[in-house]
């Protein structure tokens, strides 16, 4: 086989001569070159043609692409404020239970205060409502009137606090003063013995000044406060024997001598009705009573006009 290759540089071609099978081997090479060159021509001419066919497909993909990362973020953004949105509202609501609790416990002291029957005003149940079942079934409402209607509960919740505060502090002024008003007898059972004034010394006979009233008893009977207030003094005075003072504020103040014992000491305080001491004879006595005496901003009274007063 000869094979003969000109070229431009060289004026004479030159000669090859191969055998039969390396001739062979040469033309299938040359062949398989020109089928290769020609597959890859035509995969780089299709290539340059999908992609300027689809160009705009492939932009058109980015930009949606693109508009749906947004709409996410401007999801996820919106979840974020509604979130928060529903943790104020969450806090909000737990401050209004905590202001209801507290009304709540005030509105019973005051029940009791106030010694109305816990079957009319029970705190603990919830409120009687009703009504005709309406046409329509309704509107729910929006976020903002929601959060608007919280609001105004707040508010009224704080005015209606407030009122009952004021409430709950007249009726314990009220009750204060109740327990303060000195009244009745300083005595469960016995029987005025000597009156306030002018009268004859149970020892020498003499007209002298009695500045209380003497009630008489069996030993050992109770004798009690007749107002709620501060014991100031217990102790043995004397002509007095054992003796109690207590002050009752206001400038009221209210003595009891003669007892065979103390059961109360200086500075407690005693309620109105408080067993103080047990009836005696100690001092200058001519037997079992109590020596009661009222002094206002430290003129002495005649005990008998609060032993006759009407309660509160």
């Amino acid at each position: 086989m000869h094979v003969m290759l000109f070229s431009n540089s060289h004026g004479q071609p030159r000669q090859f001569h191969f055998g039969p099978l390396l001739g062979a081997m040469v033309i299938a090479v040359l062949i398989s070159l020109a089928v290769a060159g020609g597959a890859l021509g035509w995969f780089l001419g299709q290539s340059a043609g999908i992609s300027h066919a689809d160009a705009g497909y492939l932009e058109r993909v980015a930009q949606w692409q693109y508009k749906v990362e947004a709409e996410s973020q401007a999801v996820a953004d919106l979840e974020q404020d509604m979130g928060r949105q529903i943790d104020a509202m969450t806090l909000r609501l737990g401050q209004l239970q905590a202001r209801m609790l507290r009304l709540d416990a005030l509105g019973e002291r005051l029940v009791v205060a106030a010694d109305i029957g816990n079957d009319e005003f029970d705190f603990s149940a919830v409120p009687a409502m009703g009504g005709p079942e309406p046409a329509e079934g309704g509107e729910s409402y929006t976020m903002e009137d929601l959060e608007t209607r919280i609001g105004s509960l707040g508010g009224r919740i704080g005015s209606r606090a407030k009122q009952l505060e004021l409430l709950q502090s007249l009726i314990a002024n009220e009750t204060l003063e109740d327990a303060r008003h000195v009244e009745g007898r300083p005595v469960t059972w016995g029987w005025l013995s000597s009156k306030y004034g002018y009268r004859e010394d149970p020892f020498h006979g003499r007209r002298t000044w009695h500045s209380g009233v003497d009630i008489a008893g069996r030993e050992g009977g109770d004798v009690i406060s007749v107002g709620a207030g501060v014991v100031t003094v217990a102790e043995d005075r004397g002509g007095y024997g054992f003796f109690i003072e207590i002050k009752h504020g206001d400038g009221l103040v209210t003595r009891y001598a003669h007892a065979k014992e103390l059961l109360v000491s200086p500075g407690q305080v005693v309620e109105k009705g408080e067993l103080i001491a047990l009836m005696g004879s100690t001092g200058r006595s001519t037997g079992p009573h109590v020596h009661f005496e009222v002094l206002q901003d430290g003129t002495r009274q005649d005990p008998e006009i609060y032993m006759q007063r009407a309660g509160r």
